[in-house]
């Protein structure tokens, strides 16, 4: 009983977080209302809490640290589900034409783009646009090795994070939530890569350190 309220203190913070964005969006007149924007909202949050639970389930928490990371974690992955689409995603997938809509944006390239690069040459490296994208996984290069032990190889890692990339993108294709970009893929994936160095860099100091 008391390692399964330790996992339930871990879901906490998210669970406010979640509540507070629900409730904010229920009843508004945004892409979310209406009963399927209601429905897929809901279907959205319950499961990302089966699976955050399942991760939750399956570690240990045997210290404030250990709770601390892994609430974080969860914090972390809720924020960037917020802002990548995911809470419309199956509000699209139930709507009528959904796949002739992918069909359409692909085609006419309406805000999609398979070319690299392109956005160095329409934005700045110091702009919004580059620097967010660049630090949207960073965290993510550090909470995979430090969270999941058998995954905290660079190889792993960068698979893991380049997979996450690749999934946010097509689901805003799906979504037509903001655009498809190979060079977010590049960004979003180079940003975890320094999060994983400077993970590494901070265990090689704490061992030299011990």
């Amino acid at each position: 009983m008391k390692h399964l309220v330790k996992k339930l203190i871990v879901l906490i913070p998210v669970l406010i977080l979640a509540f507070l964005f629900f409730k904010g969006r229920y009843h508004n007149e945004s892409p979310m209302g209406g009963l399927r924007g209601r429905a897929g909202l809901a279907l959205g949050l319950l499961i990302m809490f089966i699976v955050m639970f399942a991760i939750a389930y399956s570690r240990k928490q045997e210290d404030f640290f250990q709770i601390f990371i892994q609430s974080s974690f969860f914090i972390y992955v809720f924020m960037v589900l917020t802002l990548t689409g995911y809470f419309l995603l199956f509000k699209e997938l139930a709507s009528h034409g959904w796949w002739d809509k992918i069909s359409h944006r692909i085609e006419t390239k309406e805000h999609v783009n398979v070319q690299p690069f392109l956005m160095f040459k329409q934005f700045k490296i110091s702009s919004k646009q580059v620097l967010g994208n660049f630090i949207m996984l960073l965290p993510l290069g550090i909470f995979v090795p430090l969270l999941f032990r058998r995954l905290s190889g660079f190889i792993p890692v960068f698979i893991i994070c380049l997979l996450v990339s690749v999934c946010i993108e097509l689901m805003q294709l799906i979504t037509s939530y903001r655009s498809t970009d190979v060079d977010d893929v590049i960004l979003n994936t180079s940003g975890a890569v320094v999060g994983y160095v400077l993970y590494s860099a901070l265990q090689v100091a704490t061992v030299r350190k011990n």
